[in-house]
């Protein structure tokens, strides 16, 4: 049997939420989802073995390495840089000229992207884990499907959140990994400090597809993490205790992998993107595991949404799945 406990809590640091509902789930079982947690071996219930990272010449390849080495490296796994070169598009040429300028154009993006090469490879010579570097020189379209089939045989992939800026060449590279890649995003907003270790996680739950599989993605982490709260948004009240009574389940499941767990449901009259991050804020989260374009790409783009207002403005690392 579960057991929810209501409770109102004070107010967000957003003014316009009214009310917030806290959930604490109990289980009626032989052994207690405490015994069960003190049961489990460090680690939880998962780990990762292979890590990707994105690396393109630019000053956020440093960013990435610092926190896919610190990711690696507490979870004694193996490092593989992914260095893109992306060609010039053949699309934008046409003509006689426009071979002759493509060629041209081509053999210096190469060769450019040779010195950055030499630099990396020093670079990881300096870095803790097992490592390797990786180089893929492509064109638009085909770059983004190469860069997929690395992330599939990699347990967590290491990017940027592809912003305006540097990093907004990078969106469609970032959809590809997130829609055909099959493994979860660890994104970082820029220049984002590395912290020591994610010690409070923040789960944006929705009972979906996305949201088990970012789950299942950040499992390692949330296993270790020293605090996770479940949180489900609602722009209007539901059910007998506003939506909480949905989030029983996966707090209890992600109890008996060890994770100590607390659940809220936030109604709120603001966009849900913007009630997470003020959660965020609040509980001092390191990570925000979310599962990733709930509604198709179009509608995300044309009327906005949760997947949107996180790339584009949250100032704590992300863990994303689709």
């Amino acid at each position: 049997m579960t057991k929810i406990n209501a409770q109102p809590l004070r107010p967000s640091l957003d003014d316009r939420t009214p009310y917030r509902v806290k959930a604490e789930v109990a289980m009626n079982d032989v052994s207690s989802s405490s015994e069960i947690a003190r049961s489990m071996p460090a680690g939880g219930c998962a780990t990762y073995r292979d890590i990707a990272v994105h690396l393109d010449g630019s000053p956020e390849d440093e960013c990435r390495l610092a926190w896919a080495e610190a990711l690696a490296a507490s979870h004694a796994a193996r490092l593989t840089g992914i260095f893109t070169n992306m060609l010039p598009d053949p699309a934008l040429f046409a003509g006689d000229c426009g071979i002759s300028a493509i060629g041209q154009l081509t053999d210096t993006v190469i060769e450019e992207g040779n010195v950055i090469e030499t630099r990396l490879k020093r670079r990881f010579g300096r870095l803790g884990p097992a490592n390797e570097l990786r180089r893929l020189d492509a064109f638009p379209g085909l770059l983004e499907q190469a860069v997929a089939t690395e992330a599939r045989w990699n347990d967590l992939f290491v990017a940027s959140s592809p912003r305006d800026g540097e990093q907004a060449r990078w969106r469609a590279m970032i959809e590809s990994v997130m829609f055909d890649g099959g493994r979860g995003l660890f994104l970082l907003p820029p220049k984002v400090e590395l912290r020591s270790a994610i010690r409070t996680v923040l789960i944006a739950w929705v009972d979906s597809r996305q949201s088990a599989r970012a789950v299942a993605e950040a499992m390692p982490l949330i296993a270790r993490a020293s605090q996770v709260q479940v949180v489900t948004v609602s722009e209007e009240a539901h059910g007998r205790m506003g939506g909480a009574e949905a989030l029983a389940d996966i707090t209890t499941h992600l109890t008996r992998c060890g994770a100590k767990v607390t659940a809220n449901a936030l109604q709120t009259e603001t966009a849900p993107g913007d009630a997470l991050l003020n959660e965020a804020r609040r509980t001092s989260a390191d990570l925000i595991v979310a599962g990733a374009y709930g509604h198709s790409r179009f509608r995300e783009w044309a009327l906005g949404g949760v997947t949107a207002d996180l790339l584009a403005s949250s100032p704590v690392t992300l863990l994303m799945a689709h």
